[in-house]
């Protein structure tokens, strides 16, 4: 490569709406003034005791480390001025250094960006570039995803997509970085939770295993802590890496809860009698009771993200209610109410745009309600059966029945919603009906149960493509499921325990996830301690002994 001055770099940065900063030598100061992995990195591992200068950092512009531990000392120079020395070393233009004295790259980069650093690639045939750095293995992955200035836009995405067929099994063409991101981060989550029921050399870290005293009716996330609802009416908080029990609200009810949503930073429960109850999220203790009964028990609800205060309730007997809690004294006000369903829906919010609306799943029928009101704007027509469980994604819709394993996609097409496909499970006859429901990002996570086999099975679908991207078995009959960002929490029955009820169990998968156990090495066998006094059965004393 033929060198490039930095008269030329700096005639070309003045062109530039940016501010253009210099440092020049100043051979004053001494030939070994500077210590160059400080000025390069931000960092030295000898620190104070480095004898060298750590006064001049330029560790923000990305340069590369070079060999060598001095440098001479470098002098803030004018930009200008600096077109007639030869004495520049760097040069930065905005937040990007645009020359480096040592480093060539720097300055071609700048001049010709659509051609630096790609010369190689460039020339090679895109199925040799990408067998070449596939070949390479993780290391090839990784100078692919850290390169900072890499152009091969096409062999990036074909690299993208090698991977995603590699770690599902499927073919996903497009396939952005995000969506990979979520689905291999997905993936580590499930196969971590694989190692509930198997044994292996490896160990999931940290997986806690949490015995419940009552049946799960949901599990929600926060940050750091779960937070499962029994049907006992009791929620137990705890902390998502290690399984610790953090705190616990007393019983709300006499009867069993049976549905549970989160309405801005607190919970709203609902019971077999039709009561509603008010729990904040940051004191367990501090729970109210909204309604101690009503005309049915509740099966579904669903918090309005346009009004923080109010949330759709729907009930066994189909009927469907606005509701809004007032702050002041934590009573409840009816807004409206509608009977339109012949038996119970699920309910789900959906995002729009800005806004979200809500979209309630019917035997054969989908209702979407408008965030401002109970008004039903869309009706659409699907072949459903059983209890309904629903979830949303980024642009798609996911309902599902216990009545069958298949599940339904449909996207929101201005208040309209339209069918966008049905899949089904790899052998749906050995995976059972699905319990629950629950979505992340782009992944949505079913959650099926077997009743001829005492097992559960978890199930990742990619939203875009619509397709299976990894599945889990695990002993047990599934309960409820959620799925957040390095979180992953199931909740099982886990079969007889020590009582003929069996155990209930909550099971929690968090980063870091794989750590190779370390085998404890036995302990030495120590010999015996041999005392010389006769009186302590010494040696001496067993010689005489075997003398007589």
């Amino acid at each position: 490569m033929e060198p490039i001055s930095a008269q030329q770099v700096l005639q070309a940065a003045f062109g530039e709406e940016e501010e253009v900063q210099v440092w020049n030598f100043d051979p004053a100061r001494g030939e070994a003034a500077l210590c160059r992995v400080w000025l390069r990195r931000g960092s030295c591992k000898w620190g104070a005791l480095c004898r060298h200068g750590h006064d001049i950092d330029l560790s923000a512009y990305s340069l590369r480390a070079r060999r060598g531990a001095a440098m001479p000392h470098l002098v803030r120079g004018d930009a200008k001025a600096s077109l007639e020395s030869d004495t520049v070393a760097f040069v930065v233009c905005g937040n990007r250094a645009v020359y480096d004295y040592e480093d060539p790259w720097v300055a071609q980069r700048f001049l010709a960006p659509e051609t630096a650093g790609t010369h190689l690639w460039s020339l090679l045939p895109l199925e040799l570039a990408v067998q070449t750095l596939w070949s390479a293995g993780s290391s090839g992955a990784q100078a692919l995803l850290t390169c900072k200035d890499w152009h091969q836009r096409e062999i990036s995405q074909k690299m993208r997509e090698l991977t995603y067929q590699e770690a599902t099994g499927a073919e996903f063409p497009d396939c952005s970085a995000r969506e990979l991101s979520e689905v291999m981060l997905a993936r580590r989550l499930l196969l971590s939770a694989q190692a509930f029921s198997t044994k292996s050399d490896y160990q999931c870290s940290p997986v806690a295993q949490v015995p419940q005293p009552a049946p799960c009716l949901a599990v929600l996330l926060d940050e750091a802590v779960v937070f499962a609802v029994l049907q006992s009416g009791e929620i137990r908080c705890h902390r998502s890496s290690t399984g610790q029990l953090l705190a616990s609200s007393p019983r709300l009810s006499k009867g069993r809860l049976l549905q549970a949503a989160t309405l801005g930073k607190a919970f709203i429960l609902g019971d077999d009698h039709g009561g509603v109850h008010l729990v904040q999220r940051d004191d367990l203790s501090e729970t109210k009771q909204l309604r101690s009964s009503g005309k049915s028990a509740i099966c579904a609800l669903a918090a309005l993200k346009a009004n923080q205060e109010a949330y759709l309730c729907a009930s066994m007997d189909g009927s469907l209610e606005l509701i809004q809690v007032s702050d002041e004294d934590s009573r409840i006000q009816l807004l409206a109410e509608l009977g339109a369903f012949s038996m119970a829906p699920a309910l789900c919010a959906f995002a729009v745009g800005e806004e979200r609306v809500l979209v309630s799943a019917g035997p054969h029928h989908l209702w979407t309600w408008s965030p401002g009101g109970l008004k039903a704007v869309a009706q659409s027509r699907w072949s459903g059966q059983g209890i309904c469980h629903s979830c949303s994604l980024n642009d798609k819709l996911v309902i599902a029945t216990t009545a069958c394993c298949r599940l339904q996609w449909w996207s929101l097409n201005g208040e309209e919603l339209r069918p966008d496909g049905e899949t089904q499970a790899f052998r749906a006859s050995n995976v059972g009906k699905v319990v629950d429901l629950c979505a992340y990002g782009d992944i949505c996570a079913s959650l099926h149960a077997n009743l001829t086999h005492p097992n559960l099975t978890v199930v990742l679908w990619q939203g875009s493509s619509k397709a299976e991207v990894a599945r889990i078995e695990v002993s047990g009959l599934g309960q409820s499921l959620a799925l957040g960002a390095g979180c992953l929490a199931i909740a099982s029955f886990a079969g007889a325990g020590r009582s003929r009820a069996g155990t209930n169990v909550l099971h929690l998968a968090t980063q870091p996830l794989f750590v190779e156990k370390v085998l404890k090495e036995p302990k030495k066998s120590k010999p015996a301690k041999m005392f010389a006094h006769k009186s302590k059965g010494g040696y001496k004393n067993l010689k005489t002994k075997h003398a007589r």
